[in-house]
């Protein structure tokens, strides 16, 4: 799963959207737009290398090499 750059597309986010927070086409696309902005920011930044939806149906994060270095306690 590493290789994930993004596999939550713009109108996978958007259906997410609609059925969890029950608002019509329009809010979600709305709301899909500035999550995948700010998931696409992240990546830029190197804080993540991509994003996917899980078995649970959860939009999961998938955290850089560098990021995972700067938080994982040395031993």
């Amino acid at each position: 799963m590493a290789d994930v750059s993004q596999s939550a597309s713009l109108s996978s986010i958007a259906a997410y959207l609609k059925l969890t927070h029950n608002c019509d086409e329009q809010a979600a696309l709305k709301e899909a737009k500035e999550v995948m902005h700010n998931l696409v920011t992240m990546r830029q930044k190197g804080f993540i290398t991509g994003w996917y939806f899980d078995e649970h149906g959860h939009l999961e994060l998938l955290p850089s090499d560098s990021l995972i270095k700067h938080i994982t306690p040395e031993k």
